[in-house]
């Protein structure tokens, strides 16, 4: 038996088709019945993760920038000092 080409793109275009028929239905279904409870706890636990990250990372900076303002007050501090003392 022999499959000629139009047979061939015939059938692959049916195919194409129905493949991606099939995918938009599944995902209607999905759509309309709901994700599973497992997928829900899923995505608010990487929405947590991402968030703890981000304070992670915010807290890191304001820590960062206090240290920077602590290290400036204190040689101002030094700097007063001194020239107080050279004053009295």
């Amino acid at each position: 038996m022999e499959i000629n080409t139009l047979d061939f793109l015939v059938g692959l275009s049916v195919g194409a088709i129905l493949g991606v028929g099939l995918t938009l239905g599944v995902r209607r279904v999905r759509h309309w019945l709901g994700y599973s409870e497992m997928s829900k706890l899923r995505a608010e636990n990487r929405s947590l993760k991402r968030r703890l990250a981000e304070k992670d990372r915010h807290i890191g900076r304001m820590l960062t920038e206090t240290e920077r303002l602590a290290e400036r007050l204190g040689e101002l501090k030094v700097v007063d000092e001194a020239e107080k003392q050279g004053l009295d």
